[in-house]
């Protein structure tokens, strides 16, 4: 990992691999919601054509985007993560650029008319997020859009404490109310921790950070949310109950 990643994300690389180990998710193959994210981003963007993704896990995401059309050149850190998307493009007949590195020192190019980021801002400090909004200003067209998944603070304070028992592993949701921060840890069958920690922003909050980076925010909409009840998702909810929001970020 680059020394020019965040101070403390050392966790990253090790989360998400023991992440894909127990649940799968990122060794899979595209699920229906890729590829309707796909299809929706291209009936929203239509003279679209250049994507980066970044934090772009194991493709499924990048390959649905590629076989809607876009010129797709996908960021990921971690070598299984690349290597799948890779065998996925393969085996669904489509190409791309995969780009292993951090957001920080890589190079994927540019500009692009679309960056997405899903469900992973806010690793590091203020600090980082602004250098990363940074290059991301950087990357966009003068046109382009850039659109983030950014955890709510409300949703994490009013779910930490939630336990979920598997056969494999058991998932913690915890809140840093001090930090503003996210936690969701998995306990893996040794009784091991493994904990990612996220920054979490209101739509506000997410203005404030943008000063001096090049990028302003055009709209906010809220996201899905993860039903702790129920234990069902739900992709659309209300700004009250939101897990994330999605931000659409503009050139200033």
């Amino acid at each position: 990992m680059s020394s020019s990643t965040p101070p403390g994300s050392g966790w990253i690389v090790p989360f998400y691999d023991l992440q894909d180990r127990l649940t799968g998710c990122y060794s899979a193959p595209p699920h229906a919601t890729h590829v309707e994210a796909a299809r929706r981003l291209r009936e929203q963007y239509p003279q679209a054509t250049r994507l980066l993704e970044l934090g772009a896990g194991g493709g499924q995401f990048a390959v649905s985007a590629a076989a809607e059309g876009f010129a797709v050149t996908a960021l990921e850190l971690r070598a299984a993560g690349v290597s799948h998307m890779l065998r996925l493009a393969r085996e669904q007949g489509v190409t791309l650029s995969a780009v292993q590195g951090d957001f920080y020192t890589a190079t994927p190019g540019g500009p692009f008319d679309l960056v997405a980021y899903w469900d992973g801002f806010g690793i590091g400090s203020d600090d980082d997020q602004r250098r990363l909004l940074t290059r991301i200003s950087g990357w966009l067209a003068p046109q382009g859009h850039a659109l983030l998944d950014i955890y709510t603070p409300w949703y994490w304070a009013s779910h930490a404490g939630y336990t979920r028992h598997t056969d494999t592993y058991t998932q913690v949701y915890g809140f840093d109310r001090a930090a503003c921060r996210m936690t969701d840890t998995y306990v893996d069958p040794s009784g091991q921790r493994h904990s990612q920690s996220l920054r979490c922003y209101s739509p506000d909050d997410l203005r404030r950070l943008l000063a001096g980076t090049g990028l302003r925010l055009a709209r906010a909409e809220p996201g899905g949310m993860f039903d702790t009840g129920t234990g069902t998702w739900h992709p659309q909810a209300d700004w009250a109950s939101c897990m994330t929001f999605q931000a659409v970020l503009v050139p200033e």
